[in-house]
């Protein structure tokens, strides 16, 4: 299924730019990645380190994704982001 992210591209690049200062000096550096062809997504690379390991999630940004309100869809990616934090913890610290 062929998805239409071109027509948002202008929100992608802002969200590019909201995330490309607000987890500065964190342990969890988020990029939004722009394809620059027609067949790939736009997607959020999420890497988390923990001491020695770098853990990485992809997060693709489908068109239903990007009809939402930027504000929305920031608040969304933050929910991911702090969900694969808590797994990985959970995998490094609590033995699960």
């Amino acid at each position: 299924m062929k998805q239409n992210w071109k027509a948002y591209r202008q929100k992608v690049v802002e969200l590019r730019e909201i995330f490309r200062t607000k987890n500065e000096g964190t342990e969890t550096e988020v990029e939004v990645v722009i394809p620059e062809d027609d067949q790939g997504l736009p997607y959020v690379l999420i890497r988390f380190s923990v001491e020695d390991h770098v853990y990485e999630r992809k997060i693709e940004l489908f068109e239903h994704y990007l009809k939402k309100d930027i504000s929305e869809l920031v608040k969304l990616i933050e929910h991911y982001i702090q969900e694969f934090e808590m797994e990985i913890e959970q995998s490094e610290y609590g033995g699960g």
